[in-house]
């Protein structure tokens, strides 16, 4: 691990499948922005902090994802630091029980043996509307980008460096993203779309990647969506559950993964571009006998 200076007093710092960011808050302290995962990246990053002596005085978590919030809390009691998370993040964090609203295919045994040690009470609160939060004495600009998760949120440092978490893929992640992570699609588009409007010196995604300019990503993010959207849709086949639409996905996707969590990652995502083409009228639910069945709206233009 080492320091990347990306201006001023904002640096990143690269873990097992991401990248963090870290505020300088003075010599030997700072602000840290996600923590990674908890069995790879815990041991490795104390012992950057003990080896660089710089220490974290405050945590802040994007969002509630475990390759994120893996060492959140137990950062926080090894050096006494308060966590700041947004509304809807703290309350996914408080509890295995909690998690499975995110991972609603696993069994509460399941969550509980992927999540233990891994949730987090957060000591300051992020409220819908707010725009700027003062963190350990520093201002951050708050940046809402729902959908990834149902409260992401990204981070711009006084140094005008915007940490945007998950919700742009590099290129690299787009090319291996067969089934790309959301909980509500249509909120994930409206992230992506809100960030044209977003004037900062650098831009930081969790997955990897500093840039000076995001205006091309952000259309070939928003393009990859609505294309895997399509894909999605085109498998609709006459009347299907959607056991059977996933099945179908999967085989046009070549997916064989048959771990719980991989599964349930899988079944959510594909759960979010089903709410997004039945939303948009482009899907027809109907109900029966406790089933969904899913067929094209013919009468739909779009």
């Amino acid at each position: 691990m080492e320091w990347n200076l990306v201006k001023g007093n904002t640096y990143t710092v690269d873990v097992t499948a991401g990248t963090l960011l870290f505020y300088k808050t003075g010599e030997h302290d700072g602000i840290l922005v996600d923590t990674g995962y908890a069995r790879e990246d815990r041991e490795p990053l104390i012992r950057f902090f003990e080896e660089t002596g710089v220490r974290p005085i405050g945590i802040i978590v994007s969002h509630t994802h475990y390759d994120h919030a893996g060492n959140a809390e137990h950062l926080k009691y090894r050096y006494k630091c308060p966590i700041l998370a947004s509304l809807a993040e703290a309350g996914t964090a408080v509890s295995e029980m909690a998690y499975r609203g995110a991972y609603p295919a696993m069994t509460p045994r399941e969550i509980d043996d992927m999540m233990a040690g891994q949730c987090y009470q957060a000591d300051q609160i992020v409220m819908p509307g707010e725009r700027v939060k003062i963190f350990c004495g520093v201002p951050f600009g708050i940046l809402p980008l729902y959908g990834h998760t149902p409260g992401q949120i990204g981070i711009i440092t006084p140094d005008k460096v915007a940490y945007l978490a998950d919700a742009l893929m590099s290129e690299t992640v787009m090319r291996g993203a067969k089934m790309p992570s959301a909980v509500c699609r249509a909120d994930d588009l409206k992230a992506k779309a809100s960030l044209r409007a977003l004037r900062c010196d650098a831009y930081v995604l969790a997955h990897r990647g500093v840039y000076s300019d995001i205006g091309d990503l952000i259309e070939k993010n928003i393009a990859y969506i609505l294309d895997r959207a399509e894909l999605v849709y085109d498998c609709l086949q006459g009347e299907m559950s959607e056991e059977e639409w996933v099945r179908a996905v999967y085989r046009r996707l070549d997916m064989h993964s048959t771990k719980a969590f991989k599964c349930a990652v899988c079944e959510r995502n594909m759960r979010s571009f089903i709410d997004y083409l039945a939303d948009g009228g482009r899907v027809v639910i109907e109900r029966r006998e406790g089933v969904c069945w899913y067929h094209k709206n013919t009468q739909c233009t779009q």
